[in-house]
Protein backbone atom coordinates (compact mmCIF):
# COMPACT_ATOMS: atom_id res chain seq x y z
CA UNK A 1 0.00 0.00 0.00
CA UNK A 2 1.17 3.51 -1.27
CA UNK A 3 0.86 6.34 1.14
CA UNK A 4 -1.61 7.97 -1.34
CA UNK A 5 -3.51 4.67 -0.81
CA UNK A 6 -3.75 5.04 3.06
CA UNK A 7 -4.64 8.36 2.94
CA UNK A 8 -7.67 7.67 1.11
CA UNK A 9 -8.75 5.21 3.32
CA UNK A 10 -8.00 7.35 5.84
CA UNK A 11 -10.26 10.20 4.40
CA UNK A 12 -13.03 7.81 4.63
CA UNK A 13 -12.25 6.49 8.08
CA UNK A 14 -12.57 10.04 9.07
CA UNK A 15 -15.64 10.91 7.56
CA UNK A 16 -17.20 7.64 8.88
CA UNK A 17 -16.15 8.80 12.69
CA UNK A 18 -17.29 12.39 12.35
CA UNK A 19 -20.76 11.02 10.39
CA UNK A 20 -21.04 8.58 13.81
CA UNK A 21 -20.10 5.43 11.79
CA UNK A 22 -17.31 3.98 13.29
CA UNK A 23 -18.67 0.39 13.17
CA UNK A 24 -18.52 0.73 9.53
CA UNK A 25 -14.93 1.37 9.83
CA UNK A 26 -14.42 -0.90 12.05
CA UNK A 27 -15.47 -3.38 9.53
CA UNK A 28 -13.62 -2.30 6.46
CA UNK A 29 -10.31 -1.11 7.71
CA UNK A 30 -9.34 -2.82 11.08
CA UNK A 31 -7.34 -6.59 10.91
CA UNK A 32 -9.42 -9.78 12.34
CA UNK A 33 -6.25 -9.75 15.23
CA UNK A 34 -6.61 -5.75 15.97
CA UNK A 35 -5.28 -5.04 19.23
CA UNK A 36 -6.58 -1.65 21.13
CA UNK A 37 -5.60 -0.14 23.65
CA UNK A 38 -7.85 2.70 25.56
CA UNK A 39 -6.88 5.22 27.40
CA UNK A 40 -7.20 3.51 30.97
CA UNK A 41 -4.79 0.92 29.94
CA UNK A 42 -7.58 -1.79 28.85
CA UNK A 43 -6.24 -4.12 26.11
CA UNK A 44 -9.07 -5.55 24.16
CA UNK A 45 -7.70 -8.30 21.37
CA UNK A 46 -9.70 -9.35 18.43
CA UNK A 47 -12.31 -7.38 15.83
CA UNK A 48 -15.33 -9.38 17.20
CA UNK A 49 -14.20 -8.47 21.03
CA UNK A 50 -13.47 -4.73 19.69
CA UNK A 51 -16.89 -4.95 18.51
CA UNK A 52 -19.07 -6.29 21.36
CA UNK A 53 -16.91 -3.17 23.66
CA UNK A 54 -18.36 -0.51 20.96
CA UNK A 55 -21.84 -2.20 21.34
CA UNK A 56 -21.37 -2.19 25.15
CA UNK A 57 -20.50 2.21 24.44
CA UNK A 58 -23.14 3.10 21.80
CA UNK A 59 -25.82 1.20 23.45
CA UNK A 60 -25.57 1.12 26.82
CA UNK A 61 -23.51 4.30 27.88
CA UNK A 62 -23.70 6.85 25.19
CA UNK A 63 -26.23 9.09 25.93
CA UNK A 64 -25.22 12.37 23.40
CA UNK A 65 -23.29 12.54 21.13
CA UNK A 66 -22.57 15.80 20.38
CA UNK A 67 -19.17 16.33 17.92
CA UNK A 68 -16.34 14.76 16.91
CA UNK A 69 -13.89 16.53 14.97
CA UNK A 70 -10.26 15.76 13.76
CA UNK A 71 -7.74 18.63 14.53
CA UNK A 72 -4.47 16.99 12.95
CA UNK A 73 -3.25 13.60 11.26
CA UNK A 74 0.23 12.74 10.20
CA UNK A 75 1.45 9.92 8.62
CA UNK A 76 5.08 8.17 9.29
CA UNK A 77 6.30 4.83 7.90
CA UNK A 78 7.17 2.74 10.20
CA UNK A 79 10.51 1.89 11.26
CA UNK A 80 9.22 -1.12 12.72
CA UNK A 81 8.64 -3.84 10.65
CA UNK A 82 5.85 -5.04 11.74
CA UNK A 83 3.95 -2.28 10.95
CA UNK A 84 4.12 -0.61 6.92
CA UNK A 85 2.69 2.75 8.32
CA UNK A 86 2.41 4.62 11.76
CA UNK A 87 -0.99 7.29 12.06
CA UNK A 88 -1.09 9.54 14.38
CA UNK A 89 -4.51 11.51 15.02
CA UNK A 90 -5.52 14.25 17.15
CA UNK A 91 -9.86 14.42 17.59
CA UNK A 92 -11.71 16.77 19.79
CA UNK A 93 -14.73 14.49 21.07
CA UNK A 94 -17.87 16.00 22.40
CA UNK A 95 -20.37 13.69 24.37
CA UNK A 96 -22.43 12.28 27.22
CA UNK A 97 -22.07 9.11 28.72
CA UNK A 98 -23.62 7.30 31.58
CA UNK A 99 -21.62 5.19 33.71
CA UNK A 100 -23.64 3.62 36.39
CA UNK A 101 -25.82 6.07 38.06
CA UNK A 102 -23.30 8.81 36.76
CA UNK A 103 -24.05 11.22 34.01
CA UNK A 104 -20.45 12.53 32.82
CA UNK A 105 -20.04 15.45 30.10
CA UNK A 106 -16.92 14.58 28.10
CA UNK A 107 -15.18 17.49 26.23
CA UNK A 108 -11.42 16.62 25.33
CA UNK A 109 -8.81 15.84 22.64
CA UNK A 110 -7.76 12.33 21.81
CA UNK A 111 -4.34 11.23 20.52
CA UNK A 112 -5.25 8.14 18.40
CA UNK A 113 -2.04 6.24 17.26
CA UNK A 114 -2.67 3.49 14.35
CA UNK A 115 -0.50 0.84 12.94
CA UNK A 116 -0.99 -0.13 9.59
CA UNK A 117 -0.08 -3.45 7.80
CA UNK A 118 -0.80 -5.05 4.75
CA UNK A 119 -3.67 -2.12 4.23
CA UNK A 120 -5.34 -2.64 7.36
CA UNK A 121 -5.23 -1.18 11.04
CA UNK A 122 -3.44 -3.83 13.26
CA UNK A 123 -2.95 -1.84 16.45
CA UNK A 124 -4.46 1.11 18.22
CA UNK A 125 -4.24 3.43 21.06
CA UNK A 126 -6.11 5.46 22.31
CA UNK A 127 -5.10 8.48 24.82
CA UNK A 128 -7.71 10.61 26.03
CA UNK A 129 -8.32 12.12 30.04
CA UNK A 130 -9.32 9.26 31.61
CA UNK A 131 -12.25 9.99 34.31
CA UNK A 132 -12.30 8.93 37.83
CA UNK A 133 -15.53 7.24 38.52
CA UNK A 134 -16.15 7.27 42.21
Amino acid sequence: MTIEELQIKLADINNLVVTFQTSVALEKYYSENIVMIEGDGTITTGKEECRKGREVFFKEMLVEFRESKLISQDIATSADKDYDFVVISNWYNDYTVKFGDQIIDSRSNQLSIGYWKDGLVVKESYNYPVTSMV
